[in-house]
């Protein structure tokens, strides 16, 4: 009669920390002869009876044939099994071979360990008596609770997984025992100091240190470990039932359950033939992460040629998380090649979701930051203007300062379209030159295109010339052949080339300029004027007389506007002006004087006006403001309120200028900022006569903990005390002594809630003629809700921009991670959608999905257009229609691109 006493070693719930690989449950069969333990036999009866020892660290259990549970009157009598021997832990010995630099901790046996079940949890299975069962752990003890059960059984899905559970858990394990996360903020822009870097330098100053239940020694070359095999060298760790190390050719050949891990690399598999010298190994049946390139996957047989170049055959890849395989590729071969960031497949099929809808004989991409050539992913989408559009863009990477895209592009109603860009980059110079050309156009008849040109050139510090020339082959081209997503509302085509020096107190710019009116309802008087060229210097130099500061400045500018028809001419506008800035703790005051001169040589001018016109005008302003705080609490909490009162006197005398052209004045909008400028005017045709005092108020109110502005209130009026005489045709000029009153309110009531409001009163009427009012919920960038209302007088703003409109954008998460974005711009005047869109949008650590449904006008006499657009990037693989988030991010306000 004998009793089987086990002996369990508890482990961790991570696999690997601070101990081996797949931690197993070491089993010490003890056989004891039944004179030993006579007297416990007698008493116990069968079944399973477990304590605890003291430390916490082992348990052990006395064990009976099973009775399902039930307690058993029987006792066993049966004849002693021999026993396998129990072998304390041995000192550290050396080994013939293995060098100074090797610590091997073993005993010296021939008997090998037993065979560690493969599955996570308890295995159980019964001796061939079938009186009493033999039991396994392997990772944590589940402790009873329920789990899912590995299944072989595939019958009636529609999908393959491309990784079953056994190995999402092993992958969550190596994931743990790795230096740093790969996957860390994998919705965010990746740390740039996670350096998955093996050191060499390290690894051959370090030690091998070895340990192992049992050794083994054949002819001083050959050390074979049995047992809990774990060796370690620096950032090397290989774990196994069984290695042998071969000390001639340095390679150590491992089975069972094999676990390799360094800085650059993680690796578990059944066999495998590695060299800890030079990075080169064969491993069989392998789960693997690639912690630089955030990838991870499984492969009949992994290949390492060295730390830069991993081939894999009959591979299962992606760069999602443990526990996510939203997508995979499937290769009969794959190459990844870390020193040109490229990755290679050969017979590769793409899945999605577990169903696949990608097939390629070859497949290439990139790994990293790294340009290769090669397709993008298509770009499509459906519009009523062009049917059915689909791109595939190819990149073709010239070499290291240039690369070209080229975009061939079919679209169902109108052809094929060509075009492509190509950008370059010197020691001074980057650009980009762009083409598109349409040989047919089915629907006009015609063949169309555009052109694009920028180019920036650094020729030293402060000196710099811009080029950006655009052209396009007709009024209609950027509405129906542009990309359907930007801004549809296109009036003029600007060109211009400048060449400027900005150092400390000078500024000299150069500009040539050009429109191209792509709006046929703008009349040619109401074109905009070519600058051919425009010169500008602007000097500043602060100096100090005794101790008054000293602000001089001059500001210098010529022109030549010039048109196809009706007057054209030049203009030289001079401005010198001195100012005193006095600033004191919570007060400031600045009085300025100026002289701006300014000459006119007319060409193709009216029979009976003047050729050469000039105007001279003395300008005084006095800007003064004061700053008052005080601190109090309210319900408890500590604030700060402000008051700081801002008083601006203007004096312009004034000048007849009716007689002056108009080539590039208009009205400013009336505003907060509007009350503290000394023109009205934008451009230097105009120049207000004045005689006024502008008075603004603002109080803030800051909550002290926080520093948020839970409050900020601003009231400004101007108070003339003349009438004002110039103006432009059309403009709207006050009567009276004083200006409208122009109010604002703003706030942030929490963390993610703010509003701001203005308004504008009419001092004649006492009307409301402007006002708008934003409410913003912004959770970073998981939840965002915008609303708001604007509202113009139409007598006011002369009907061009009269009315009222509401605005609501969104983007606002439904279910796990999918959010449901949106706009909606409605005009009341004419009763008409401007814009809006719905779509959903998918943000995952693997990949990215946007779908979209747009319905826009050009304009109210326009018909309205529908779309509908598709984006899905594969992390660390591919993207589809990378255009849609670049529209989403300008039409809801706090939207940011994730990179």
């Amino acid at each position: 009669m004998c009793l089987h006493f086990i002996r369990i070693w508890t482990t961790q719930q991570k696999l690997f920390h601070n101990t081996r690989m797949l931690r197993r449950l070491n089993l010490v069969l003890l056989m004891l002869m039944g004179y030993a333990v006579s007297g416990i036999a007698d008493t116990h009866t069968s079944g399973w009876n477990c304590t605890q020892s003291a430390d916490n660290e082992e348990w052990l259990c006395v064990t009976g044939p099973d009775q399902e549970g039930q307690p058993s009157e029987t006792v066993i009598n049966k004849a002693p099994v021999a026993a396998i021997p129990v072998i304390e832990q041995a000192a550290p010995v050396p080994v013939p071979g293995f060098g100074p630099y090797v610590k091997v901790t073993a005993p010296i046996t021939t008997t090998p360990p037993r065979t560690v079940a493969e599955t996570p949890g308890w295995t159980c299975a019964a001796e061939p008596d079938a009186e009493q069962w033999e039991c396994r752990l392997i990772g944590p003890d589940f402790k009873g609770q329920a789990r899912v059960v590995v299944s072989d059984d595939s019958s009636g899905r529609l999908a393959y997984s491309a990784f079953d559970i056994y190995q999402e858990q092993l992958f969550s394990m190596m994931q743990a025992d790795l230096k740093a996360d790969p996957w860390a903020g994998c919705q965010l822009p990746r740390a740039s100091d996670l350096d998955f870097t093996p050191d060499t330098e390290l690894r051959a100053r370090s030690p091998l240190d070895v340990q192992a239940d049992y050794s083994e020694i054949f002819d001083k070359e050959i050390t074979t470990f049995f047992g809990n095999v774990e060796m370690t060298r620096a950032d090397q760790i290989i774990k196994a039932d069984r290695t042998t190390y071969d000390s001639v050719s340095q390679t150590m050949d491992a089975q069972g359950n094999v676990y390799y891990r360094d800085d650059g690399l993680s690796v578990f598999s059944d066999t495998g033939l590695i060299r800890l010298d030079s990075d080169q190994a064969r491993l069989r049946d392998a789960l693997f992460i690639l912690p630089a390139e955030s990838g991870r996957g499984s492969a009949d047989v992994f290949y390492r040629d060295s730390s830069d170049i991993l081939r894999f055959k009959d591979v299962t890849y992606t760069t999602c998380r443990p526990g996510n395989q939203d997508w995979a590729i499937h290769a009969s071969r794959f190459k990844i090649n870390r020193a040109s960031g490229k990755a290679s497949a050969k017979h590769a099929w793409l899945e999605f979701k577990g169903i696949p809808f990608l097939y390629s004989p070859y497949l290439s991409f990139p790994i990293d930051d790294r340009r290769t050539s090669g397709f993008f992913s298509p770009i499509f989408g459906s519009t009523d203007e062009n049917g059915l559009d689909f791109s595939l863009p190819y990149y073709w990477n010239i070499a290291p300062n240039y690369d070209a895209t080229l975009r061939p592009r079919g679209l169902s109603k109108r052809g094929f379209l060509l075009a492509g860009d190509f950008r370059y980059l010197t020691e001074s110079s980057k650009g980009e030159v762009s083409a598109e050309y349409l040989p047919y156009d089915s629907e006009r008849k015609e063949q169309r295109g555009q052109f694009g040109w920028e180019n920036e050139t650094n020729f030293f510090p402060g000196l710099r010339s811009v080029v950006d020339i655009n052209y396009v082959s007709d009024d209609d081209y950027l509405d129906e052949l542009g990309n359907s997503l930007s801004i549809s509302d296109t009036r003029h085509v600007r060109s211009h080339a400048d060449l400027s020096y900005n150092t400390r107190g000078v500024r000299f710019k150069t500009l040539f300029e050009n429109y191209q009116t792509i709006d046929p309802d703008i009349r040619d008087v109401n074109k905009p004027y070519r600058r051919l060229p425009q010169i500008t210097l602007d000097l500043d130099k602060l100096l100090k007389v005794g101790s008054v500061p000293l602000n001089l400045a001059w500001q210098n500018e010529f022109v030549f506007f010039h048109r196809s028809d009706g007057l054209v001419g030049q203009r030289l506008n001079l401005k010198p002006s001195v100012s005193v800035p006095f600033n004191a703790a919570g007060a400031f005051v600045t009085p300025k004087l100026s002289l701006q001169h300014t000459q006119y040589w007319l060409q193709d001018n009216a029979a009976g006006t003047p050729d050469s016109i000039s105007r001279t005008l003395p300008i005084f302003s006095l800007d003064s403001g004061l700053f008052l705080d005080r601190a109090f609490h309210l319900a408890g909490s500590p604030y700060v309120q402000t008051i700081e009162p801002h008083l601006f006197y203007l004096y312009i005398p004034f000048d007849d200028q009716d007689d002056i052209p108009n080539f590039d004045t208009g009205a400013n909008d009336f505003n907060l900022s509007q009350l503290f400028r000394e023109n009205r005017f934008s451009g230097g045709d105009r120049v207000q006569d004045a005689n006024q005092v502008s008075l603004v108020v603002t109080s803030r109110l800051i909550d002290s903990e926080t520093g948020l502005e839970r409050l900020m209130l601003n009231i400004g009026q101007i108070f003339y005390f003349r009438d004002r005489e110039v103006f432009l045709p059309g403009d709207n000029v006050e009567t009276g002594n004083y200006s409208d009153v122009i109010a604002g309110v703003s706030g942030q009531l929490t963390n993610a809630l703010s509003f701001s409001s203005l308004a504008q009163w009419s001092s004649d009427s006492g009307n409301l003629v402007r006002g708008e009012a934003f409410l913003r919920y912004r959770e970073q960038q998981k939840k965002i809700f915008n609303v708001g209302y604007r509202f113009r007088e139409e007598d006011v703003f002369q009907g061009a921009d009269a009315g009222s409109q509401s605005d609501v954008d969104f983007l606002w998460p439904i279910v796990d991670n999918w959010n449901l974005v949106g706009r909606w711009l409605y005009t009341f005047r004419d009763g008409l959608t401007l814009e809006s869109f719905l779509g959903l949008e998918n943000e995952s650590c693997c990949w990215r999905f946007r779908i979209l449904a747009r319905r826009y006008v050009n304009n109210a006499d326009s018909d309205p257009q529908t779309g509908i657009f598709v984006q899905l990037e594969l992390k660390g693989l591919t993207g589809f229609g990378d255009k849609v988030e670049r529209f989403i991010e300008r039409n809801i306000s706090g939207y940011r691109v994730p990179d």
